[in-house]
């Protein structure tokens, strides 16, 4: 009886010790992911006249003449959003925020 448990507690604690370096690795994964995490950003049109909204309050409203495009990002704790028209900066939650999303 005294082999049987300490083989068993022997192959825990091995097969233990083979899946530590996955938790790791994922906890790693996740952990860059939630740096990396989107905010809420969102552009549509109507009539000719576009409206950027962020995080859900209306932040930019006028004409454009292109492709309008609405891109965040988050980066270590900070979050960064833009709107462009084009290349054109349209709106930017900071200041530079339209080149770290870019």
């Amino acid at each position: 009886m005294k082999t049987w448990l300490k083989m068993g507690t022997a192959l825990t604690l091995a097969l233990g010790l083979t899946t530590l370096p996955l938790a790791a690795q994922n906890l790693s994964i996740a952990k860059k992911q939630a740096r990396t995490a989107a905010a809420g950003i969102t552009s549509s049109s109507a009539n000719g006249i576009t409206t950027i909204t962020y995080n859900g309050a209306a932040v930019w409203k006028g004409k454009t003449s292109g492709k309008v495009n609405a891109r965040s990002k988050a980066v270590d704790g900070t979050t960064y959003a833009a709107a462009f028209d084009g290349e054109k900066v349209l709106w930017e939650n900071v200041p530079g925020a339209g080149a770290k999303v870019k």
